[in-house]
């Protein structure tokens, strides 16, 4: 593990944060302003929100020592927990049911991100006590990742601009643009693709987040190939 001085420590999670709380205002912004639903033209305000914070911070992950240290002392267990969160999926599949939002979007996508929330919560007992199977950690992993990426693909596919190929005229995902459910396209799931991203960095390099005074709290991790 890189060791940085503490007062590194504290800039990055200054800078960290204030880079997380421009995005989410930015985010309600164009939402609330009707920038990220433009009925009939090509998303390219929702495409800027999902792509451009990933790319940003992959790139900057890349450059950066101290942000790679930093992120190092993250507990596992809580990276994990965080994606209880997509529960949430269930709510697709209601807005289906009443006819808000398409069910070749709301039904795969909805119990994908039901399923990785699931996933999650299955393994945080083993998280939590360090015995962890790295294979069982990389499948959840895999699965989050690729279920957040469709998401996001096909609820373009079904959205109502010149991209929504599938939408054929009916019920399209509007809804998922539409202030607050849109956070959900705009910053919940690029931030939650770059936590998958770091989960990959994490056990390729096989390294076990230390836990420290200053660090995220949250049990060591011990990870065993099963």
């Amino acid at each position: 593990m890189t060791r940085i001085h503490p007062s590194r420590f504290a800039t990055v999670r200054a800078v960290t944060g204030l880079a997380l709380l421009a995005w989410l205002v930015a985010a309600i912004v164009g939402a609330t302003t009707g920038l990220v639903n433009r009925p009939g033209q090509p998303p390219m305000i929702l495409l800027f929100f999902a792509v451009g914070p990933i790319a940003l911070g992959v790139v900057t992950y890349c450059l950066s020592p101290s942000l790679r240290a930093w992120t190092d002392r993250f507990s596992m267990t809580w990276m994990v927990g965080l994606h209880t969160w997509r529960f949430v999926g269930f709510g697709f599949v209601a807005a289906w049911l009443l006819g808000r939002l398409p069910g070749g979007f709301a039904i795969p996508e909805g119990l994908g991100d039901a399923l990785a929330a699931a996933g999650a919560l299955t393994l945080l007992p083993s998280l939590r006590r360090g015995t962890v199977s790295r294979t069982w950690l990389l499948v959840w992993n895999t699965f989050g990742l690729v279920d957040l990426l469709s998401a996001l693909i096909v609820g373009v596919l079904y959205s109502n601009g010149p991209l929504g190929v599938l939408s054929s005229g009916g019920v399209t995902t509007e809804l998922m643009v539409t202030f607050p459910v849109s956070l959900i396209p705009t910053f919940l799931v690029p931030l939650f693709i770059l936590l998958h991203l770091l989960t990959f960095a994490r056990l390729a390099r096989h390294q076990v987040a230390t836990e420290r005074d200053d660090a995220i709290a949250g049990p060591k991790m011990v990870v065993h190939a099963h």
